[in-house]
């Protein structure tokens, strides 16, 4: 289903690696290059999420006031985001967006035969392929997970997506708990594991 879309970023990729022969820089310069074709929408749902943290007093008072009668409550509630042009699911649209393309990344990284015994940084990504390694405790293994490895790689990509989640907050979301916490310390630490074995150019 996404084979278009590896095929693009592969190009894109390629493009890159011609005028800076690495392949390290390459996946990094094409990250940019999404970023910024991203961008638009990105601004605009943290826009989407700071009107929605700011009309939650007024959310509040709707479910309180019709918390009897479902249907009235949410035709107040579609009213109020109407009034003040807010889209609900504003917030969620660049993650939608973002999921095809870093499936198609991850389809690319580990086809790609170029990529194969490519090295980025001598002595520590040898492999772009592969996942890195900076301490080996084989034939050790930690119980339950199953790691032999210590990588560097996993734990600085869960701490940048929790800064960058910090700095992106506007001062109307940075008070608020549950769903808020879960995205900026939750939504890493999730990643952080299932991404831990994942090849160090998708990382």
């Amino acid at each position: 289903i996404l084979g278009w879309l590896e095929w693009i970023l592969k190009k894109m990729m390629v493009f890159f690696h011609s005028i800076v022969p690495n392949w390290g820089i390459a996946i990094i310069m094409l990250t940019i290059a999404i970023k910024i074709v991203l961008f638009p929408i990105t601004h605009k749902s943290y826009e989407s999420t700071s009107k929605m943290q700011a009309l939650n007093p007024k959310i509040k008072e709707i479910r309180e006031q019709y918390k009897d009668n479902p249907q009235k409550m949410n035709q107040e509630m579609a009213a109020l985001y109407k009034q003040e042009g807010v889209n609900p699911l504003g917030g969620c649209l660049p993650l939608l967006l973002q999921m095809p393309i870093f499936i198609a990344l991850y389809m690319l990284l580990n086809k790609h035969f170029d990529l194969r015994g490519a090295t980025f940084i001598p002595g520590w990504i040898s492999d772009l392929s592969s996942p890195e390694s900076i301490l080996s405790f084989a034939p050790f293994q930690l119980p339950i997970l199953g790691w032999s490895d210590l990588r560097l790689l996993p734990i600085i990509f869960a701490v940048s997506i929790m800064l960058s989640s910090k700095l992106m907050q506007s001062p109307a979301t940075s008070g608020q708990g549950g769903s808020m916490k879960m995205m900026t310390y939750g939504m890493p630490f999730f990643l952080f594991f299932i991404l831990y074995n994942a090849p160090s150019g998708l990382l």
